[in-house]
């Protein structure tokens, strides 16, 4: 292939991506994906001296300032970026290179801060006062953003000294806001936003600074330049300065000795970050000690003491290649989206949710589109818009099926809702569905029926209905029969089956796969009903009086017990010794229980539980989990190294913040 011919092809696609992500607040591609075509282009470029440019993206930042509606500026500092790294390997390439530069060996201490996804600000204070607000725009000239920056309730207009600084942060759309935002987009007809970054990039470029205000964008700050002139010597110090005279940061800044203790917090904030308000994609690791900044030096377009670690991509683009309709145990039909393999997240995906027809048309998704996935609440892998600037001509509208693709059914459409169902009750994709979530690990935690395992018993005809998983000892001699089932697989098997029967009521409930009862309603019912008799025979209104219990899910429960199938299988499974009351030691519990109505929530390193555990420890005693720290929090219960809760926590006088062990010994005492 033509070197030159690819180098120049690269360059303008980077160029294209760039303007669209800085100035479109579009996103044509990934960071991910952005990053690692921009590595290959400097692999390029550095292969073949003769090609170098000047203007090339590999020495440039962002993108350069359109003629539009804000007047350009030029910085003072150029605002640089930063060098970005996807694993701990670089992370410690980068202290060893660091090491090489200064010309003191000493012990060097590292500024860990969580990396916000939003717009990058520079603010001018004169005499303490707000005068000037630029975005980063290429790195030497941004936009004149005051205005709208002055409708942001959270950015300092006069500062407690009347001091001439500049200092850098993020503009960004808490997640919230965010949520809402596309909400109130959707019911206007609107196309919603892709992420918070470009909500946040495009609210911020409104002519209208009202708007700023109504959708409640926020900033961050980070950076104090020339701090070193204000008597400075650390980032960390900096930071505490910029607190001190009313600027808010996220609070968040750690101040760590080596590699080791670098690639423990990467690990604890991937997982944490979670629980932030703000969207982010990584963390800045940066040399504290502000005296070495100089010797360590710059490139063209990053500093040398500073990089970003990526978490791995909540987004990535690839090609749909297909769809295919996947029947569920209530035999609703989810499209599924086949695509062109790529990584997300850490692990390989190939297919992707489409939701339901409503969604794909809304979105107007094709076959053949370049697509944007990403993983919902970081487990399922989702279509979340297609790229229609690349289309072609030669993409396919998706066709809503008729009949299910499994039994061939007609497909029946419930009144005032989206989905399409096979109401085959026969249909071996419903009973399918059914019996892997009878036998999962909330449900009845039957160990040893996968996916295929269960598909090749239907096809046998060892089950037919979830009651006939307990007569597969009866069917011992023909499952050796079967390839890869051995005698020890066979044994375990058989025995989790057996342990099964021991599962809590509230399991058992769970595990009938009653529409709208999850795992909290299954225990609400459990505690309330006392045994299935019970809560076969209760009422409406019965119902809808339980706390936790609303209109829709009581109507289900109806439906539900009303079913012939349903009372046969209940009917089968009590004979089989499931049980269906709760246990004495269950019900004292739950009546004595000082825990009861109590909220809790974690944060940090756990010794004693796991995550899970905690949470189920937490409903036993009768109380409840939240996801966030709020006023209507009681207890934070707190392991080692604590995040950014703990001091949330601090600031509302009414929640009690305890240790693991004071946790457990409030536990005994009950």
């Amino acid at each position: 292939m033509d070197i030159k011919k690819e180098i120049r092809d690269l360059r303008e696609l980077l160029k294209k991506y760039s303007e669209s992500y800085y100035n479109e607040n579009e996103s044509l591609i990934s960071d991910y994906e952005y990053d690692k075509l921009l590595e290959k282009l400097n692999e390029l470029e550095k292969a073949n001296p003769e090609c170098m440019d000047l203007f090339s993206p590999t020495m440039s930042v962002g993108a350069s300032v359109r003629e539009n509606k804000f007047k350009k500026v030029e910085h003072e500092h150029p605002m640089l970026s930063l060098a970005n790294s996807y694993n701990t390997g670089e992370i410690v390439d980068f202290i060893e290179r660091i090491k090489k530069r200064i010309s003191e060996k000493k012990e060097l201490k590292y500024c860990l801060e969580v990396k916000l996804d939003g717009l990058s600000i520079s603010l001018t204070y004169r005499q303490g006062k707000l005068i000037k607000a630029v975005t980063r725009g290429d790195g030497f000239v941004g936009e004149d953003v005051t205005e709208n920056i002055m409708q942001i309730e959270s950015v300092m207009k006069i500062l407690s000294e009347p001091i001439d600084i500049e200092i850098r942060g993020e503009v960004v759309l808490p997640l919230v806001n965010f949520e809402k935002l596309n909400k109130e987009r959707l019911e206007k007809g609107e196309e919603v936003f892709a992420n918070p970054r470009n909500a946040a990039s495009g609210t911020l470029r409104q002519l209208d600074s009202n708007i700023v205000r109504e959708r409640g964008l926020d900033a961050y700050f980070y950076f104090l330049v020339e701090a070193e002139k204000l008597g400075l010597h650390s980032h960390s110090e900096s930071i505490k300065y910029l607190e001190s005279l009313g600027i808010k940061t996220t609070g968040i800044f750690e101040v760590l000795e080596n590699s080791k203790e670098i690639e423990n917090r990467i690990e604890y904030w991937g997982k944490e970050r979670e629980n932030l308000p703000y969207e982010t994609d990584g963390l800045v690791i940066k040399v504290d000690e502000i005296d070495l900044w100089e010797e360590i030096g710059y490139t063209s377009k990053t500093p040398r003491w500073a990089i970003a670690y990526k978490f791995p991509a909540h987004q990535v683009s690839t090609l749909l290649k297909g769809v295919t309709w996947q029947v569920g145990r209530t035999g609703k039909l989810t499209p599924v989206a086949e695509l062109q393999e790529v990584e997300l997240s850490g692990s390989k995906v190939k297919r992707a949710s489409l939701h339901n027809i409503n969604e794909i048309e809304r979105k107007d998704i094709r076959i053949g589109d370049r697509v944007f996935i990403e993983k919902a609440a970081e487990i399922i892998p989702q279509v979340v818009k297609a790229i229609k600037e690349e289309r072609v001509g030669t993409e396919k509208i998706i066709e809503e099926p008729t009949e299910c693709p499994v039994c061939s059914h007609k497909l029946e459409r419930e009144e005032g809702l989206v989905d399409i169902k096979c109401v085959n009750d026969e249909c071996p994709a419903k009973i399918q569905g059914e019996i892997e979530y009878f036998v999962s690990r909330d449900a009845l935690n039957i160990m040893g029926l996968g996916s295929k395992i269960v598909e090749k018993f239907i096809d046998l005809g060892y089950i037919k209905t979830v009651v006939d998983i307990f007569n597969l000892k009866n069917h011992r001699d023909d499952l050796e029969q079967i390839d890869k089932m051995g005698k020890k697989s066979i044994d375990n098997l058989l025995n989790s089956i057996e342990s099964s029967k021991a599962r809590e009521y509230d399991k058992v409930i769970y595990s009938l796969g009653i529409p709208f009862i999850g795992k909290v309603a299954s225990k609400i019912l459990a505690k309330n009903s006392k045994n299935i008799d019970k809560l076969m025979s209760m009422t409406f209104e019965e119902l809808i009086q339980i706390e936790g219990i609303g209109e829709i899910a009581a109507k289900e429960i109806i439906e539900f017990f009303l079913k012939e199938k349903s009372q046969k299988i209940i009917s089968g499974l009590k004979e089989q010794g499931l049980k269906f009351e709760l246990s004495e030691s269950k019900t004292e519990e739950s009546i004595n229980s000082n825990f009861s109505g109590k909220t809790f929530l974690f944060t940090g390193t756990l010794k004693h539980f796991t995550r899970d555990q905690i949470k189920e420890e937490i409903e036993k005693l009768g109380g409840k989990n939240l996801s966030a720290v709020s006023k209507n929090l009681d207890y934070l219960i707190v392991g080692e190294k604590a995040g950014s809760k703990l001091k949330k926590a601090q600031e509302i006088e009414t929640i009690k913040i305890l240790t693991e062990d004071e946790f457990i010994d409030l536990k005994d005492k009950i």
